[in-house]
């Protein structure tokens, strides 16, 4: 397939040698992967990430403290997709884009994303876990990540991230697992899963694989590669986080 002809995935650099990093970046590239979808990576240093995404149609995926609108990533581009501005279609953040990826590309042989029916369900379980595990987790992660970007990134996160958080990194964010309630927060999603029966089943769902367990497993490998010292550690903390050993 012509290189012009597949997905665009946007994605943010770091030191990892082209190897994505973000939770949410990872979440996208779960689902392409699941599909078979081809696709190539454009890499943008956030300060570009607005200019770029604003060029090419993509949506706003909310709105700044002051009331104007937010431009992130993931977003995709499709060009053998057009859009009814007759354009490629250009779709933006992850859950909208697995939704995409479902209606335009279904894969009947290994399952939906969002299973008929539990789309509701899932944004549920996502709204739930944004709250009880990654808030209360990222804040351990923050650090890493700045320390990971390139230099051309690094001065605009700082800023806004600091200003959200409203105080320096150093500050705010936790040095260690000891000291943070990282555990609490696992202890929630294991919980969750523990719900489907504790025979070594991890999915969500409990059947194949859906968006609910790209969600985790994007997180996962954030926490993997930006924490990998505290990430052994984690995975001592309850039955669930020891089946989670599989996955690194």
């Amino acid at each position: 397939m012509a290189s012009d002809s597949i997905i665009t995935l946007y994605d943010v650099p770091s030191d990892f040698n082209g190897k994505a990093w973000s939770l949410n970046m990872w979440k996208a590239r779960y689902a392409l992967n699941y599909k078979g979808v081809p696709y190539k990576t454009v890499w943008l240093e956030y300060p570009e990430i607005e200019p770029t995404i604003r060029s090419i149609g993509a949506a706003p995926t909310r709105k700044k403290p002051d009331g104007s609108p937010l431009y992130t990533l993931p977003v995709i581009v499709d060009p053998s997709r057009t859009a009814p501005s007759g354009g490629p279609t250009v779709v933006s953040e992850s859950f909208h884009i697995a939704e995409y990826l479902d209606e335009t590309y279904p894969t009947p042989s290994t399952g939906a994303l969002f299973p008929p029916g539990t789309k509701a369900l899932q944004q549920l379980f996502y709204d739930h876990f944004f709250k009880n595990v990654l808030m209360v987790t990222i804040p351990m992660a923050l650090p890493e990540m700045f320390k990971h970007l390139n230099e051309g990134s690094r001065p605009y996160w700082r800023l806004t991230r600091e200003a959200m958080l409203g105080g320096k990194l150093e500050e705010v964010c936790p040095k260690s697992s000891e000291k943070w309630d990282g555990h609490l927060a696992f202890g929630v999603l294991a919980a969750l899963l523990d719900k489907n029966g504790k025979d070594g089943n991890t999915l969500v769902m409990g059947t194949h694989p859906t968006f609910s367990d790209f969600v985790i497993a994007a997180f996962l490998e954030m926490h993997f590669l930006l924490c990998p010292e505290e990430w052994q550690r984690m995975r001592t903390w309850n039955d669930q986080c020891a089946k989670w050993r599989s996955v690194h």
